[in-house]
């Protein structure tokens, strides 16, 4: 597939670091505050775009201070979220709204369907192994240029190494 960027477009992902796992059971893999805050931190006020189990395993629908974008092939309505039905229509959206950002959030599937489209990869890396059904997809890593790589405050009082890293095309 020849790559198509979007500059509206960015990928935020918390995976492990050594097999990319993303998720078990449509769970996240461990609680990191510092993570959550930081995914809020970067997402809010902006548009969101998660398949449809992905939504559905969020505590709080839709999450708060973000459009939320649910890309799905069902025929659903969900009171404050938008459904779209492909990723052509999801890449029209970005297109007619260039100044809004669009951060693509799980789960594996819809990464692996917009990884080409972006230029911006926020990734918090969890340097711990766990049981995982679901894992993010391959990148031509050696396209990317690391913007910054912040190691966790809390790592000690959660108990696991992590690290948030931004990389740009």
């Amino acid at each position: 597939m020849k790559r198509r960027s979007m500059e509206n477009i960015y990928i935020i992902v918390a995976m492990t670091r050594e097999k990319r796992a993303i998720g078990n059971k449509n769970n996240l893999l461990c609680h990191i505050p510092e993570d959550l805050k930081y995914f809020k931190d970067i997402t809010k006020g902006n548009t969101i775009v998660v398949g449809y189990n992905t939504y559905m395993s969020f505590p709080k629908r839709p999450l708060p201070s973000r459009k939320n974008i649910v890309l799905t092939r069902k025929t659903v309505e969900m009171e404050g979220a938008l459904i779209m039905n492909s990723v052509e229509e999801v890449l029209s959206y970005a297109s007619k709204n260039p100044d809004e950002k669009i951060f693509i959030c799980g789960g594996a599937s819809v990464y692996e369907q917009f990884k080409e489209y972006a230029d911006t990869f926020y990734i918090s890396y969890i340097e711990k192994e766990f049981e995982a059904d679901t894992f993010f997809p391959d990148i031509d890593e050696g396209s990317l240029t690391l913007v910054y790589n912040r190691k966790g405050e809390d790592c000690e009082t959660v108990g696991i190494d992590y690290s948030f890293c931004c990389y740009k095309r």
